[in-house]
């Protein structure tokens, strides 16, 4: 069900929410902000509930036919817009990197019906940053004058990229990663977790439900997030020569799927990051428990320096791949940069 305990965390912003939603204060479009994982997509379907939930006391209830249809994504008034990496939605087979200008005009279309079987029509976009410029300045004349029974939602991890004009005429709705307690209750909550498990899934999940909620429930998540880690231990031992060799196939991963490697990156930041902590005698913060032996042998042999030093190579190649560095330039240099075991 779409209620406060299946959103993990953010419970000050639900109450707000709700008490706004329950006055008849909701705004026609929101912004929900936040690092990727951390519940921006269970906050808006939680919007969408509170606003067509039949239950007046309390709302959203998660138990009513709206609550309960919202929760399994079969309302025909509650629709999640993304990219179309698939060509399904235009019926040409091609994979896309935006959200369109034809995929906003359906919404325009859409939204001056009458909702079909609730109170609102609610619109998610996800990666909403990903618009088009043409769908953005389409959607921002709908929202200068938004229709009635109708809210937008949009999803976004990297705000700056929307166009300002429209994020102005949204209510901004900005989540942080859940306190590693509060993560852990919610765990034991919703999935009936021992203390053990749920402590540890906390410490790894790095206050994002999110990811927590996949390692539960997807095993193939579980499975990328091994080999990423593999891959990782790999190169912290490698050579410069088997780096760089390296280095030519992550350029060619890159340009197949830019939004994986990049998440792979990321996780890399995120061990390295352990890795450093672990040089300084603090193993209890380390994010991947399960692997703390191994991050404890590096952090010996690297120590901190080195840790560091690796890390802003890190970050420096996130920077560039966001400023459409040359991809196999950056990734050779990335490989060839790092430093190697004493």
């Amino acid at each position: 069900m779409v209620d406060s305990s299946t959103v993990i965390g953010h419970q000050k912003i639900l109450d707000r929410l709700s008490t706004a939603i329950s006055n008849g204060q909701n705004s026609h479009a929101y912004l929900i902000s936040g690092p990727d994982s951390v519940g921006k997509k269970c906050v808006a379907l939680y919007i969408a509930s509170a606003l067509n939930c039949e239950t007046a006391s309390q709302t959203p209830c998660g138990t009513c036919s709206q609550c309960n249809r919202i929760s399994r994504r079969v309302h025909s008034d509650c629709e999640t817009i993304s990219i179309d990496v698939d060509g399904y939605l235009h019926g040409d087979g091609n994979k896309r990197t935006v959200i369109t200008i034809d995929q906003v005009r359906k919404i325009i279309r859409e939204c001056y019906l009458k909702p079909y079987e609730g109170k609102y029509r609610v619109y998610i976009i996800e990666q909403s940053h990903r618009m088009s410029e043409e769908a953005s300045n389409a959607l921002l004349k709908t929202l200068e004058e938004p229709p009635e029974q109708v809210v937008i939602i949009l999803i976004s991890s990297v705000p700056e990229k929307i166009l300002p004009t429209l994020v102005s005429r949204t209510q901004l709705i900005s989540l942080k990663k859940v306190n590693r307690l509060e993560l852990q209750k919610g765990l034991i909550q919703n999935f009936q977790l021992e203390d053990t498990a749920a402590e540890e899934l906390s410490k790894t999940c790095d206050g994002k439900p999110g990811i927590a909620v996949k390692m539960l429930n997807d095993e193939d998540y579980k499975k990328w997030r091994s080999d990423a880690l593999d891959e990782v231990e790999f190169l912290a031992e490698a050579d410069s020569y088997a780096r760089f060799i390296y280095g030519g196939s992550l350029s060619k991963r890159y340009l197949k799927d830019r939004d994986a490697l990049i998440a792979i990156l990321t996780l890399w930041q995120e061990w390295w990051r352990d890795v450093l902590i672990s040089s300084y005698g603090i193993n209890n913060s380390i994010i991947n428990q399960s692997r703390v032996d191994k991050i404890s042998y590096f952090a010996d042999r690297y120590g901190s320096t080195k840790c560091a030093q690796t890390l802003r190579i890190l970050n420096s190649t996130m920077v560039k791949l966001q400023k459409n560095f040359n991809p196999s330039l950056t990734f050779e240099q990335l490989m060839l940069s790092m430093p190697s075991l004493t």
